[in-house]
């Protein structure tokens, strides 16, 4: 029976305010008292790395909750009648975001004050108001025609079993909604007291009217209060963890008033200020807060799970609690200063706050083209070396790649001979962070043509003969050719037309002015490309025509078996397809001629072929 005792509370009231707290019953014997006003009720919940009460106590019957896991126990007053309906949620971090845990509950009532409601016979099956266990992380209860004064207790658990934050509230505020008393949070003493860095707390149970105090200590050795000899002020200095109750003598009371109150004192976390900022390449996006968090804890004790570091973006979100929701991988565009702070997770206790700066470290821009045109000869080497790279200065080092090996470690590289592989790396790394680029350029080799062939395309005797120059590189190379033909216009069309017969010259180079310049004189000849000896007048004779650049000395027929079938007189009239007197079949035939270049009195041979069409 608790009759007119004053309640031990934890937490306040909220109205219009958000409360975070640091503990929370784990047993029904250590119920906490709340009252949703028109606000939020957040606090942590009760998980593997703060409680050893892993499972709900024996005795209550549970219904829909199978395995009430790591409990966390409350009640409330009915201060006005009506409906009620609480949202319960449950996530990662105090603001609600980060992870959604899994949460549970169960609602007993409704019962009286006096009545003692943690017992069996009153969390039992028929006391059950609501109840849920699914996977969610969100859950509705509801309280259905409460009435005034009436205590209902509420049993949250965390299925999920990791640290995180409840949020109950309740959602339905209209004008014939039950409400909740918040009288039952305002006992004389307060919640229970977690003394932060300090020797001693005061405790103030001062009330009006009142005529006498008597103080007292719980005994644990005797598991009862003892009085506190000569403390009968209002005020109790405290300077060691205990529970401790007041007895307060007011004469309009037939009973003193009775209050509670639990004292811890702890160690304030202590927190290292890094010794270096965390230095952030340019070429990484994000960054590892945590990497500092060693240096952080180190002024505390290595306690496995008690310690937890929190980070911040300003100094309002540490206000606000609204941490970094992933503190390994932070974005960073500049330099930045993160605030960091240590929570004793056993006590909520937090270390005063820590500037973390973000170095940003950017490179100087390397001047390195994306390809170098170099002009090579025939052994690959340069006409002109080429040096790449730029001094940054002596906190760099550098390290140039080309196919995957080492070539140099100086800022400048010089070149003096093509590679197989024409791509070069370069990797600079500032010393004493770390950090690294990587720049690449690649080289194009130009060089002047290998070889130059004339082929000389076929037309009629009416001066439009084609030309096509075919040049060949070396492999890899990008060159690129211009063509002039008899010292005429430079263009990069390969082909001539409309040639006339005789003796002319094309010249040919890269079109950068790499390398030497090839000059082939060629010589077109006149030949019908086809005849008819068919005796109608029109093409019935083969011919090559003479001119005055040249001089056809020789005329050789051939079939397309390379066999030799007869010899013409260049002088001659022609050939009119007889063979000892009998016509050929029509197929393609070869000639061979034999001529003299009137320019340079040069002997040269040309060969070609015809066909004969009947």
């Amino acid at each position: 029976m608790r009759g007119n005792t004053i309640k031990i509370s934890l937490f306040g009231c909220l109205v219009l305010l958000v409360t975070t707290l640091s503990a929370q019953g784990s047993r029904c014997s250590d119920i906490q008292p709340f009252c949703a006003g028109n606000g939020e009720f957040v606090f942590p919940n009760s998980n593997r790395q703060v409680s050893d009460v892993v499972a709900g106590e024996s005795g209550p019957d549970y219904g829909c909750v199978e395995f009430p896991r790591y409990p966390s126990w409350f009640y409330l007053q009915i201060e006005n009648s009506g409906d009620l309906e609480f949202l319960i949620s449950q996530s990662e971090n105090e603001n609600g975001t980060g992870a959604a845990l899994d949460v549970d509950f169960v609602v007993w009532g409704p019962f009286n004050a006096s009545d003692d409601y943690c017992s069996d016979e009153a969390l039992s099956e028929e006391n059950h108001i609501d109840c849920s266990y699914s996977d969610e992380a969100v859950e509705i209860a509801s309280i259905k025609n409460a009435k005034q004064g009436e205590i209902y207790v509420f049993l949250i658990t965390n299925y999920s079993e990791l640290p995180g934050y409840i949020n109950l509230q309740q959602t339905n505020n209209d004008v014939n909604a039950g409400s909740t008393d918040c009288t039952v949070l305002n006992g004389v003493l307060g919640g229970d007291k977690m003394v932060c860095g300090e020797d001693e707390f005061i405790l103030n149970a001062e009330t009006p009217d009142a005529t006498g105090y008597q103080w007292f200590i719980l005994d644990e050795n005797q598991g009862d209060f003892v009085e506190i000899p000569g403390e009968i002020n209002s005020e109790l200095k405290v300077t060691a963890n205990g529970d401790y109750r007041v007895l307060i003598e007011i004469p309009e009371e037939k009973t003193a008033i009775e209050d509670k109150v639990a004292v811890f004192f702890y160690e304030k976390p202590l927190i290292a200020i890094p010794a270096e900022p965390i230095f952030v390449c340019e070429q990484d996006s994000t960054v590892d807060l945590t990497q500092k968090q060693t240096e952080l804890m180190s002024l505390n004790p290595d306690v496995l799970g008690i310690f937890q570091i929190q980070y911040f973006e300003t100094e309002n979100d540490v206000a606000n609690g609204i941490n970094i929701e992933d503190p390994t991988a932070y974005i960073v565009n500049n330099d930045e200063t993160i605030y960091a702070r240590i929570v004793n997770l056993n006590s909520g206790c937090t270390s005063d706050i820590a500037e973390i700066q973000l170095d940003f470290r950017s490179f100087p821009q390397v001047f390195l083209q994306e390809t170098y045109q170099i002009c090579v000869d025939a052994y690959g080497l340069f006409e002109d070396e080429l040096v790449l790279g730029q001094d940054l200065g002596k906190s760099y080092k550098y390290a140039w790649y080309n196919d995957g090996k080492l070539v140099s470690q100086e800022y400048d590289l010089y070149l003096f001979e093509e590679s197989a592989d024409p791509v070069y790396t370069l990797v600079c790394t500032e010393e004493f962070t770390g950090c690294e680029i990587s720049y690449s350029t690649t080289i194009e080799y130009l060089s002047a043509p290998n070889s130059v062939k004339i082929d000389i395309l076929k037309g009629d005797f009416q001066d439009n003969w084609n030309v096509e120059v075919i040049t060949a590189s070396t492999i890899g190379h990008s060159s690129e050719y211009e063509y002039s033909l008899d010292g005429g216009t430079f263009t990069d069309n390969s082909v001539f037309h409309n040639i006339p017969r005789g003796l002319h010259e094309i010249t040919v180079r890269e079109a950068g002015g790499c390398g030497r310049v090839f000059v082939e004189q060629f010589t077109v000849i006149g030949y019908d490309f086809f005849f008819t000896p068919n005796g109608d007048g029109y093409n019935d004779e083969w011919q090559v025509t003479q001119n005055p650049d040249y001089k056809v000395l020789k005329i050789r027929i051939f079939d397309r078996n390379g066999i030799f079938l007869k010899e013409l007189n260049p002088e001659g009239e022609g050939w009119d397809g007889m063979i000892n007197g009998k016509l050929l079949p029509a197929d393609d035939y070869w000639f061979n001629l034999e001529y003299v270049n009137f320019k340079t009195s040069s002997r040269h041979n040309f060969s070609s072929h015809f066909s004969l069409r009947k």
